[in-house]
């Protein structure tokens, strides 16, 4: 075979259509490579160069670059090498504020690859809190109470997004590092087929707001895997919002796929919404590690329309609390139907799936709807969340888990357990249910807070067509399952393990009378 070689290998470089891209050095166009040198001009030359001949390599060597802006085309290929940076220019008087560092628009075919790096330069300041949040209201107060100084960090100067694609196809992001983003590292408005491999995107966890890492706004087919991010706000985010104030078109975001990253967040690690005017649905989450974070995962709907179709699964997370001014309480999961304002629609939460997740959470893992429309067929299976002290002074956290408003849940292998050495005085219930309805608890391990406290590691207020069964009254259990609320119907209560709870079952004066059905376990 080995006599053979030379003739296949003249065969294959004769082969029409398979030859590399052309290769356009931005040295070639005038780059310095020093980064008091403007670059922008040189860079813009290279990429038209590229143009001429329908597409190539636009090649950025070892070296440091200051630069105003980017514009992608079609068929562009930006490599930046290892040990190349590119610099955004936020502080020139002639950047365009909140634009795009690397932008494209209705481009196709365009990469981003490489080793090198590109820096945002974001600068912030520690101020006053002079703006107000309806998000984090209640946060702020409990803050101001507990003597915490009203001041948070807020970004100076001009901003950026380092990477806005607008209505672009076959994108692809690989390998390369953005870091000190003064906007979102990354966002895609109304794109299709997209693929991020092995990013490494990095911003200020104390100071960085708005410095979101990947965010998929109104984007379909995408495929996030092998990248590692730590960003002040929130990680990975899904959204469906508007190009501007001024257009009103959206897209939905769907079958999206992120797997394999390495997360940590100031707010959330993976997120959906808030900005919801279009469907977002068949998404998969799996196989991250989130440490170091302010949430694991949410959901955050206030603008109307439907998420549906969502899985997490095969996550870790180890959360810790943050500054009250970020988003989350170091909760493994929170879920919310709300409305931006009173004028917003209705949106839906529906089809929800979290599957094999082990969580060390500070803050209270929820699932609520404070509109008249419930959460629908929300199930999680293969839960282990371990409760740990709040590491900051503005305590917030008294139960484990609470569901409010939901129709259609399924808790199936789900323990909780409380840091018995550093136990927070105001923890009470592991599990709460309000207003939940045609449900299902199944193998549900848990304990009250305190082991000598009267409260339950159960609480259901005026729940419906439920069934617990297969349950575990852990070690020190006082009371295991409360009951109460005048709305309470159709309860079965059997087969459950409760040997170690003083009280098994404790029935509220308040409830309808067989409406309970309990069957001990013998």
């Amino acid at each position: 075979m080995t006599r053979f070689t030379p003739f296949f290998i003249i065969l294959w470089l004769s082969l029409p259509g398979i030859a590399a891209p052309t290769v356009f050095n931005i040295r070639d166009y005038g780059a310095t490579g020093q980064k008091t040198d403007d670059a922008t001009v040189a860079i813009e030359r290279t990429i038209a160069a590229a143009r001429q001949v329908g597409g190539g390599v636009v090649q950025v060597p070892p070296g440091n670059y200051t630069c105003l802006h980017i514009d992608l085309y079609n068929n562009i290929t930006l490599q930046i090498d290892a040990g190349a940076v590119l610099f955004v220019d936020v502080a020139n008087p002639a950047f365009v504020n909140n634009s795009g560092f690397i932008y494209a628009e209705r481009a196709s075919n365009i990469t981003i690859r490489g080793r090198g790096q590109i820096d945002g330069q974001a600068t912030y300041q520690w101020a006053d809190y002079t703006t107000t949040d309806a998000e984090i209201d209640i946060e702020v107060a409990i803050a101001r109470k507990a003597g915490i100084a009203m001041k948070r960090s807020y970004r100076t100067g001009k901003a950026a997004y380092t990477l806005l694609f607008r209505e672009c196809d076959d994108v692809v992001i690989e390998g390369v590092t953005l870091v000190n983003s003064s906007l979102w590292a990354a966002r895609l408005w109304g794109c299709n087929r997209v693929r991020f491999r092995a990013v490494t995107i990095r911003s200020d966890l104390e100071m960085g707001v708005n410095s979101d890492g990947i965010d998929l706004d109104g984007t379909s087919n995408a495929h996030v895997s092998g990248c590692t991010i730590s960003t002040g706000d929130d990680a990975i985010c899904l959204k469906t919002g508007r190009w501007n104030s001024s257009e009103e078109k959206t897209y939905p975001t769907e079958n999206i796929i992120v797997s394999d990253c390495i997360l940590t967040s100031s707010s959330a690690a993976l997120k959906i919404g808030s900005e919801t005017r279009a469907p977002i649905r068949h998404v998969f989450f799996t196989n991250c590690v989130i440490r170091d974070a302010n949430r694991g995962i949410s959901i955050n709907v206030q603008d109307g329309a439907t998420i549906s179709d969502v899985t997490f699964s095969n996550l870790t997370m180890d959360l810790r609390r943050r500054h009250w001014n970020w988003w989350g309480s170091a909760d493994a999961f929170y879920f919310v139907l709300k409305k931006r304002t009173p004028d917003s629609p209705v949106g839906s939460i529906k089809n929800i799936t979290i599957d094999n997740v082990t969580a060390y959470a500070q803050g209270t893992s929820r699932a609520i709807t404070t509109v008249d429309q419930p959460i629908e067929n929300l199930r999680i299976r293969n839960l282990q969340l371990f409760m740990e002290p709040e590491a900051t002074p503005d305590k917030r956290t008294a139960n484990a888990l609470l569901f409010s408003g939901i129709d259609g849940l399924i808790l199936d292998n789900v323990s909780v357990h409380w840091n018995d050495e550093q136990p927070e005085p105001v923890w009470q219930h592991a599990l709460v249910l309000e207003r939940v309805s045609n449900f299902r608890l199944r193998d549900v391990s848990a304990r009250q807070a305190q082991p000598a406290a009267t409260t339950s590691a159960l609480l259901l207020t005026d729940c419906r067509n439920g069934i617990i069964s297969e349950c575990t009254a852990q070690p020190g259990t006082g009371t295991f399952s409360r009951i109460t609320g005048a709305n309470t119907r159709d309860l079965t209560v059997h087969t459950n393990f409760l040997k170690n709870a003083r009280i098994p079952l404790a029935l509220d004066k308040t409830i309808p009378k067989n409406t309970v059905l309990y069957k001990p376990f013998p």
